[in-house]
């Protein structure tokens, strides 16, 4: 039989104080060079799978909803397309780094499209999903792609992302258009701008914005 544990082989533990200290840089980094975002996370198909959230009851109580599995209007002002109840797990603001972008035109089968896409870079104390939404305080709202995160392993065993993540980055968000479903949600722009644009020597308190339906990171997301 093979040795698999050669002499001189060890384990190291995990350093808990190395995740703190690189997600305290990385926090740091975000406040010294970023702007606060308004992320909004829709609830899923697995948060109704869990029981933790029920179905649309304005759009999606027909036969037909049910048969399909989809909501029956994709701009519904109750659940906002995603066919479950209240239409989002939790609105939560956070310091994020975007990339510059600028218009751009591209062709598409449905004709002449001009997205602007950017990259940005967050905190890593929530599960984002495709399709989930991000606010500025330009005003727009952009369509997150395309999640990731950087884990830190300082040791021999899992890095779940409660634990070992120190930041989280989206590889693509596009803007929507003024008449997306995106722009039913709220705050209105007036607000948002507003809400965004608050500042101070030390970062600032969105408590009466932020609601909070579910966890930012469930426990069956956590790795």
């Amino acid at each position: 039989m093979v040795n698999i544990h050669p002499i001189g082989t060890y384990t190291r533990r995990v350093q808990d104080w190395e995740v703190e200290q690189e997600r305290a840089a990385h926090t740091q980094a975000l406040y010294a060079l970023g702007e606060y975002a308004l992320f909004v996370l829709l609830w899923t198909a697995q948060d109704h799978e869990a029981g933790d959230v029920g179905l649309c009851p304005v759009c999606s109580t027909s036969r037909v909803s049910a048969a399909y599995g989809q909501p029956e209007r994709n701009k519904c002002p109750s659940c906002y397309g995603t066919r479950f109840e209240g239409g989002y797990r939790a609105l939560i603001v956070r310091p994020a780094i975007f990339t510059d972008g600028d218009d751009s035109q591209s062709f598409t089968a449905r004709g002449v499209v001009a997205p602007q896409e950017v990259n940005l870079e967050t905190t890593s104390d929530f599960r984002a999903h495709s399709g989930d939404f991000c606010m500025r305080a330009t005003g727009e709202r952009l369509q997150l792609r395309v999640p990731a995160r950087t884990t830190v392993r300082t040791g021999m065993g899992t890095p779940y992302q409660r634990d070992a993540a120190i930041s989280y980055n989206l590889a693509r968000a596009a803007a929507e258009d003024q008449d997306s479903v995106a722009y039913l949600i709220p705050p209105n722009t007036t607000a948002l701008v507003s809400i965004l644009s608050r500042t101070g020597p030390t970062p600032q308190s969105f408590g009466d914005v932020e609601v909070l339906r579910g966890p930012l990171i469930p426990l069956r997301e956590r790795n």
